[in-house]
């Protein structure tokens, strides 16, 4: 858990080190992801506070009428509020997946100026494309993680942590996606490195309680995806050259007279 709060920490002194260069990257993803929150939010309180009223006509005539339509009201803003964080988590891995894309190719040729480039980006259709799989991906694995809130006690705080962990895939996704890894081959990744991916998760989950501060931190994360899929490949043992075939005889060599 360690070395995936320190690729956090890392990704903030690259941005410290490189403030031109990835904040101007950062603010079109985050752009993408305030507008799309703050559209969402915005239609669907005006639709869920238009479907209160109807509801409380029965009790129009008495006293506590004005406070149980405020408290519907109420209801209505943090139920579309929460709506909206939803359609905002997908539109974080799809709308504004072609730049978290050149963010992550950024970022890793910013913070190994001395190596070979690194791989390629997928380019606008190839990024939304793996965006709309990854998002697809992502409603599948927080659908069949719902029942983890009926755990008694624990299930709430559980089931916030395995959320982080499942936004935390989908970040993850950005590096892994351009080196063309495939489904199984990614879910080995996360396996190998479950120390580094959870300290990720970790810091996901401290941020996505406060407004506007969950969107401006997706890209950083997205830096800090990147910095530990870029690690990972350098702590891993380089290939061992294959033995040499033994010669033949008469190859080079005498036959060994009987």
């Amino acid at each position: 858990m360690i070395s995936g709060l320190k690729c956090v920490g890392r990704a903030l002194g690259l941005i410290r080190r490189r403030p031109r260069l990835l904040l101007f990257l950062m603010m079109a993803p985050w752009t993408l992801n305030l507008v799309v929150f703050l559209g969402s939010w915005s239609l669907l309180t005006l639709y869920l506070t238009s479907r209160v009223g109807p509801y409380l006509d029965a009790f129009m005539d008495a006293w506590w009428t004005p406070l149980l339509t405020g408290f519907g009201y109420f209801v209505a803003v943090v139920a579309a509020g929460a709506l909206a964080y939803g359609i905002t988590v997908i539109g974080a891995v799809l709308i504004a997946a072609p730049f978290l894309d050149r963010l992550s190719f950024e970022a890793e040729r910013a913070a190994h100026p001395d190596r070979p480039p690194p791989p390629a980006r997928l380019g606008m259709l190839a990024s939304l494309k793996e965006g709309a799989k990854t998002a697809l991906a992502l409603l599948a694995l927080e659908a069949a993680l719902l029942p983890v809130n009926l755990v008694p006690a624990a299930g709430v705080p559980l089931f916030a942590l395995a959320s982080a962990w499942v936004l935390t895939l989908g970040l993850l996704d950005v590096p892994l996606a351009r080196r063309g890894l495939t489904l199984g081959e990614k879910g080995r990744f996360v396996r190998r490195q479950f120390g580094g991916v959870l300290g990720v998760a970790v810091a996901v989950l401290a941020v996505s309680p406060v407004p506007f501060l969950n969107l401006l931190a997706v890209p950083v994360l997205v830096v800090a995806a990147t910095l530990l899929v870029a690690g990972a490949e350098d702590a891993a043992p380089a290939p061992s050259a294959p033995a040499p075939a033994p010669a033949a005889p008469g190859d080079g060599a005498r036959a060994t007279p009987p």
